[in-house]
C-alpha cells in the first residue's frame, strides 16, 4: 500500500481515499496469484527485488 502522504498529494478526497483503501484491501483475496502453487516462490523473489530497490538488511527481516 502507497504510504497515504503521498497518496493524498494525489487524491485529496478523503471520500475517495477510503474507497481506494478499501479495493486495495481486498486485492490479495481476490488475485488468482494467491493460490497457485508456486506462489510462495513468487512471493520471496517479490520480496528479494524490494529489497534491492529500497535496501534492507535480510539478517533484520529473519530476526524479527
Amino acid at each position: 500500500m502507497m504510504q497515504s502522504d503521498k497518496l493524498d498529494a494525489i487524491v485529496p478526497d478523503r471520500a475517495v481515499l477510503s474507497g481506494i483503501y478499501a479495493i486495495s484491501g481486498t486485492l490479495e483475496t481476490t488475485l488468482p496469484e494467491v493460490f497457485m502453487p508456486d506462489y510462495a516462490g513468487r512471493l520471496e523473489q517479490a520480496r528479494q527485488r524490494l529489497l534491492e530497490v529500497v535496501g534492507g538488511d535480510e539478517d533484520d527481516e529473519a530476526g524479527a
